[in-house]
């Protein structure tokens, strides 16, 4: 399966690093003399050097025009000598003409492909640049910082070239303490990162205004419904998004949560990992319509931290990651084996144990963040 996976990346996503590709010009140079070899030895009328021309066509998938044309030029050159040596009674010249304008055509079309490869790869490379030009527009690089509290994480999309989606993240120090988000907006696309820009931007200036977390949340609800009035004015589906809020105390071990419709987070040190119960979880932002105004507001959940435990909070694309069997990614379980690590070294581990376990790619966008007291 891993050598499968590998060849996929190679000869179809064509996503490769240089180290990569020289490894497989190095690949192809030696099936290219695994065959003037084989020909040498075969008797009869078998011309097994004729497969040679197959080869630049394999590396046009992924290799440079450069390297295609000399791989091409070397298939062309071991068939032009190997046909007439190691079959002397084939020396017909109008039968070595054909040969060679048919090796010739194969060549300029694997010369073609190349070309044609090229131009997408500096096409995708492009469109990666203005992701993460994006990326850096809406969401901060990990490390976060406040006075009191530090938060690393990393934001993994489910597509190559999207790097930023629907997931959201902010860490900001306020008047009325350290205030944390993470959401996630339902859907994918452009809509869905202009919905999450609209609830970040409201997380960002009114978490600096309001005193409470309940009117936080009212307000950037507000927001989102004025974004959903204008989506819906061009054609756009509304969108609601989960969104966990919490509050730290000054001193950094008292919190407030809301939860919106997330997942509870873990609170992981030396002892083990738990998952913080909240209770019932309020309606997604976006949805408080459903229910009459004098209940829209979202319960807060007061709480301890315990000292020196490390906050865990992520979105549902690494709970809901599966394996080949569909069996879900048991995260509770895994961070009982990682309770000792700094909160950079727990990002690290749950970002590289999800891609082995899903095999690589992840179905849909998710975001890890791990706060831990300064």
């Amino acid at each position: 399966m891993p050598l499968a996976r590998s060849l996929t990346r190679l000869l179809v996503e064509r996503d490769t690093t240089r180290r990569e590709r020289a490894a497989f010009l190095v690949f192809l140079l030696v099936v290219l003399a695994a065959i003037v070899g084989v020909e040498s030895v075969t008797p009869g009328d078998l011309r097994v050097v004729l497969f040679a021309s197959l080869v630049p066509l394999v590396g046009a998938l992924v290799l440079s025009v450069l390297a295609t044309a000399a791989l091409a030029t070397l298939a062309g050159i071991s068939i032009a000598v190997s046909y007439p040596l190691f079959a002397p009674h084939e020396r017909d010249p109008a039968q070595m003409a054909v040969v060679l304008a048919a090796t010739w055509t194969v060549g300029m079309l694997a010369l073609l492909i190349a070309r044609l490869g090229s131009q997408r790869q500096s096409l995708l490379e492009r469109t990666r640049g203005a992701a993460e030009a994006v990326q850096l527009a809406l969401l901060r690089p990990f490390p976060l910082r406040t006075k009191d509290f530090e938060a690393y994480g990393v934001y993994l999309a489910a597509e190559e070239y999207a790097r930023v989606g629907g997931d959201l993240y902010e860490l900001i120090e306020s008047p009325f303490g350290t205030r944390v988000l993470v959401a996630d907006v339902r859907g994918k696309g452009l809509d869905a990162i202009n919905a999450g820009a609209a609830v970040l931007s409201a997380f960002r200036v009114a978490g600096y205004e309001e005193p409470g977390l309940s009117d936080l949340t009212r307000r950037m609800e507000n927001i989102l419904d004025r974004y959903n009035e204008y989506a819906e004015t061009i054609g756009q589906e509304p969108r609601h998004v989960t969104a966990l809020l919490v509050e730290f105390a000054p001193d950094r071990q008292r919190m407030r949560l809301v939860n919106c419709g997330h997942l509870e987070p873990f609170a992981v040190c030396d002892s083990g990992a738990r998952q913080i119960g909240l209770g019932e979880a309020g309606l997604p932002l976006g949805l408080g319509f459903l229910v009459p105004d004098e209940e829209r507001a979202r319960a807060v959940v007061e709480t301890r931290l315990p000292y020196g435990a490390r906050l865990l909070l992520f979105t549902d694309g690494v709970t809901e990651a599966r394996d080949g069997h569909g069996v879900f990614y048991p995260l509770p379980r895994r961070l009982e084996g990682w309770t000792r690590l700094e909160p950079a070294a727990l990002v690290r581990e749950i970002e590289q144990d999800l891609h082995r376990y899903v095999g690589g790619r992840l179905q849909d966008d998710a975001a890890i963040m791990v706060i831990t007291a300064r």
